[in-house]
C-alpha cells in the first residue's frame, strides 16, 4: 500500500498537462485574490465606510472578479472539461441504449392499461403467440399456450409489454361468453363441393343449434354499442382461391368462448367422415 502511493504521485508529476493546469488555476486564483485586496482596500481608503458608494462598488469587485476567476479556469480546463463531458454523453447513451427495453416494455405496461386491451383470463393472440393471461405484470405478461387445433400446450411464455406498442393484440375475449369462429376447410376443386359445403352446414348448425339463440342478443349488442350493424351469427360459408387446384371452404360458425375446438372438431369429423370422438361431445349449456 505504501508502494502504490509514490507511484502516483511520480504518475501525477510525469503528467505535464496536468501539472500545467494544477500552476495556472493557483496563479490566476492567487492573482485574481491579490488583485480584488488590493483594489477593495483603495475604494475601503477612498471613500467613507458610510458612503453607499463604497458598498457598490465593493459589490462590483466582488461580482468581477468571480467572473474572470470562472472564466479563467474554464480557459484552463476546457480540454479537460470537454472530454469529460464527452465521457457523460458517451455513459448517457450507453445507458440509455441499456435500458431502452426496459422502457419498452413499461411504456407497453401503461398501453395496455390505458386501453384496457386485455384482463387476467383473455385469450389473446399477440405477434403470433397466442394464449390465456395468467399475470400481466410491468415488464412482461404472462401466459398459458394454446397451440394448433385450439390445444393448450401445458407450456407459459412471457411476452414482453414491449411487443403491445409494435404488434396487434387480438383480444379473443371481448366478444363475452360467444365467438364467431371462422374455420378453414380446403378442398380439391375438382370434388363435389355442394355437397361438402352442405355436409359442413349440417355439422355446423348441428353443433351449435343448442345454443344459438343465446348467441344472437350478446353479439347484437356489442356491435350496436359501437355503432355496428350486428352481423349474422348463423353458419355460413364463403369460398376462397387457395391456388389453381385448391379452394378454401372458409365456415364461420358461432361458439361458446374456448370451446372452439370442440366444435371445429365436431364439424371436421362430419366432414371429413370420420367417427365423432371424445372431443367432440356437445358442448354444455351456459350458465
Amino acid at each position: 500500500m505504501m508502494e502504490e502511493i509514490p507511484n502516483a504521485l511520480v504518475e501525477f508529476i510525469g503528467d505535464k498537462v496536468l501539472l500545467r493546469n494544477i500552476v495556472a488555476s493557483v496563479v490566476l486564483i492567487l492573482t485574481v485574490w491579490g488583485a480584488r485586496y488590493l483594489i477593495l482596500r483603495f475604494v475601503r481608503q477612498r471613500l467613507p465606510p458610510t458612503d453607499t458608494l463604497q458598498l457598490r462598488w465593493t459589490s462590483q469587485v466582488r461580482g468581477f472578479s468571480y467572473a474572470i476567476l470562472a472564466f479563467g479556469l474554464f480557459t484552463i480546463w476546457a480540454a479537460e472539461l470537454q472530454a469529460l463531458a464527452v465521457s457523460f454523453v458517451v455513459l448517457a447513451m450507453a445507458v440509455v441504449w441499456a435500458t431502452k427495453e426496459t422502457f419498452a416494455c413499461m411504456q407497453g405496461a401503461v398501453y395496455r392499461l390505458s386501453s384496457n386491451a386485455f384482463q387476467v383470463g383473455d385469450r389473446i393472440n399477440v405477434g403470433g403467440i397466442r394464449g390465456d393471461v395468467t399475470d400481466p405484470g410491468l415488464l412482461s405478461t404472462r401466459v398459458l399456450e394454446v397451440g394448433a387445433g385450439h390445444q393448450r400446450t401445458g407450456r407459459t411464455i412471457s411476452i414482453p409489454n414491449s411487443l403491445f406498442m409494435t404488434e396487434p393484440v387480438l383480444n379473443e375475449s371481448l366478444t363475452g361468453e360467444y365467438m364467431l369462429h371462422l374455420l378453414t376447410i380446403p378442398v380439391d376443386r375438382n370434388a363435389d363441393l355442394s355437397e361438402i359445403e352442405q355436409r359442413a352446414l349440417v355439422a355446423a348448425n348441428d353443433a351449435c343449434a343448442d345454443f344459438i339463440d343465446d348467441v344472437r342478443r350478446p353479439i347484437a349488442l356489442r356491435y350496436r354499442r359501437h355503432g355496428l350493424n350486428p352481423p349474422l351469427v348463423d353458419p355460413r360459408i364463403t369460398y376462397q382461391f387457395a391456388d389453381k387446384n385448391t379452394v378454401n371452404l372458409i365456415l364461420r360458425i358461432p361458439v361458446p368462448t374456448r370451446l372452439e375446438r370442440t366444435v371445429e372438431q365436431r364439424v371436421l369429423r362430419a366432414v371429413l367422415g370420420v367417427p365423432q370422438g371424445r372431443d367432440t361431445l356437445t358442448p354444455p349449456p351456459p350458465r
